[in-house]
């Protein structure tokens, strides 16, 4: 743990001024690989029910990708959606954003692996329900799935829904309008993967943040 945060320290450092134009930085761009974890603070809706079950802001995550010498990021939003980098950047609250990468993902040998198994999730649409299976699909779902597959590593804690904090009124209010009002029931044994449960998971390194 200490070491972790001897990383964060640094890289938090390393990265001040990043924020402004991330385009406009060589050096950030020269850290970057395919793989990556982006995660920022979802200004989304739903984002303050996540923050009351979660107890944080970092509330959304996605995958970074190169193609024609330009970064996007993978995300799970309005279905799989891919998004360029300084767009994702700027719809998070003031700017903020981690980077963290997999010391199991090699790029030199998973690349061609990583874009392939993106490829599965195209088309499929944004799950509302958080649900663990893979008819639709949400944030932290997709990162966990496509990098377990990748690597043969989990990213973060798989949770229970019923360990999350369920009893503010944001995520109750959520409930309702998306279960209780179209006659479903929340299932409490329903497994979860949450963005900061792979934000904290001290396996990951940091890259860059703001």
């Amino acid at each position: 743990m200490k070491n972790r945060l001897l990383i964060f320290i640094i890289s938090a450092v390393a990265s001040v001024g990043f924020s402004k134009d991330f385009y406009g930085y060589g050096e950030i761009n020269s850290v970057l690989q395919d793989g990556d974890l982006i995660f920022h603070k979802s200004q989304s809706p739903q984002s303050k029910a996540i923050f009351e079950a979660t107890g944080s802001e970092w509330s959304h995550v996605g995958i970074l990708v190169k193609n024609k010498n330009t970064w996007y990021v993978v995300e799970a939003r309005n279905g799989i959606e891919t998004t360029g980098l300084q767009t994702f950047i700027n719809r998070g609250k003031n700017k903020e954003f981690k980077i963290l990468r997999s010391p199991d993902y090699k790029d030199s040998t998973m690349r061609t692996r990583l874009h392939n198994t993106l490829r599965t999730y195209r088309g499929k649409k944004y799950d509302i329900y958080f649900e663990f299976n893979n008819s639709k699909i949400y944030c932290s779902e997709l990162t966990y799935k496509v990098m377990k597959t990748v690597t043969g590593k989990e990213i973060g804690t798989v949770n229970k829904m019923k360990e999350l904090r369920l009893d503010g009124p944001y995520v109750k209010e959520l409930i309702k309008r998306r279960l209780t009002d179209l006659g479903k029931e929340l299932n409490p044994n329903e497994p979860i993967i949450t963005p900061v449960s792979q934000l904290y998971d001290f396996s990951l390194d940091l890259v860059a943040e703001n």
